[in-house]
């Protein structure tokens, strides 16, 4: 008997009676002797579709999700006729695997499709309605407990765990907490990198509703949604172009300051550089790459404030390794 690449074939016989005993065993709910029987004819690839979806309905019986899912996958590229049958086995995988984002993503890639079945597209629809309702609930339960833990953190003064929490909560709709956070971004004792993750989450929602902040000592109110990131800021990429040279000299100083530039605009964050900084900025980067690496620097004696620019830097470095830890 030779192999299903080439060298072993299965006797006529012996397929017969696999058949027979495993999908008896499925009828009689035996689903670990009904997936013993049939996985041998799947994996000789003489199984025809009933025994194939009999061992997609043992595996899922079992609990033997990975397998069904690789399995149904596999039907699916390969029996475009039989399409729509394995699609609703491969989502009942998923929906009993609790994969509901997957389900709501698979869907609407398929609903595109203009040549779906009628009672195929209504119940899918159903399906897709039913995992988005369910998604929406663990998103709001999930939510709900992160923000509780966020809230617990904040009164401890714990930002470690306040970073932590926030870190989670950023994978749901801040809507459900907008009025909370919104007084969260007002209270003086909140860290500034704390407050400067909550906006970030809010742009990345794409919120557009205005929310005002209060960070050292200033008030603004701005709309997340109009705001830039970090990289693409036009001051930024001011004070990057006039570090230039140091990229093409230095790479490893240009890194490393360029590495200082973003941590100390992330805490400051969305309040960003004004012109009349850039020079001051740029110099004390320059002095601070050259002191760190040791190496001979000419100074810029007129400019003011150097020194003051370097602690805030240096203090917003420390502040941001010890709590995102980067």
């Amino acid at each position: 008997m030779e192999n299903k690449n080439g060298n072993l074939v299965m006797f006529p016989k012996w397929k017969t009676t696999l058949e027979r005993v495993g999908l008896e065993a499925l009828k009689e709910k035996r689903y670990k002797d009904a997936s013993e029987a049939l996985e041998p004819l799947v994996e000789y690839g003489v199984a025809n579709a009933d025994v194939i979806t009999g061992l997609l309905m043992s595996w899922i019986e079992l609990g033997l999700f990975d397998e069904a899912e690789e399995l149904c996958q596999k039907q699916m590229k390969e029996d475009y006729e039989q399409y729509y049958h394995y699609l609703h086995i491969y989502i009942t995988i998923l929906f009993q695997s609790n994969q509901y984002e997957e389900i709501i993503n698979l869907l609407e890639e398929v609903f595109e499709s203009e040549d779906i079945p009628h009672q195929s597209r209504t119940q899918l629809w159903q399906m897709f309605e039913v995992s988005r309702k369910l998604l929406e609930d663990r998103h709001k339960e999930e939510g709900t407990k992160y923000f509780d833990e966020f809230h617990q953190a904040l009164n401890s003064d714990d930002i470690h765990k306040q970073w932590h929490a926030l870190d989670q909560l950023r994978k749901q709709s801040p809507a459900p907490f907008e009025e909370d956070f919104q007084r969260i971004l007002m209270k003086e004792t909140v860290h500034p990198i704390i407050k400067s993750s909550i906006l970030e989450w809010f742009r990345d929602a794409g919120w557009s509703e205005e929310l005002t902040i209060k960070k050292f000592g200033q008030t603004s109110t701005i709309v997340p949604s109009e705001l830039t990131q970090l990289h693409s800021d036009y001051i930024i990429k001011q004070i990057q172009m006039r570090l230039g040279q140091i990229e093409q000299n230095n790479p490893t100083m240009y890194e490393m300051i360029n590495r200082l530039l973003y941590h100390y605009c992330y805490v400051r964050y969305p309040i960003f550089p004004n012109e009349k900084e850039v020079p001051v900025i740029v110099e004390a980067l320059k002095q601070l790459g050259h002191e760190y690496l040791q190496l001979p620097l000419s100074v810029n004696d007129e400019l003011e404030n150097v020194e003051k620019y370097k602690s805030e830097i240096e203090l917003c470095e420390q502040h941001y390794v010890l709590i995102i830890g980067e």
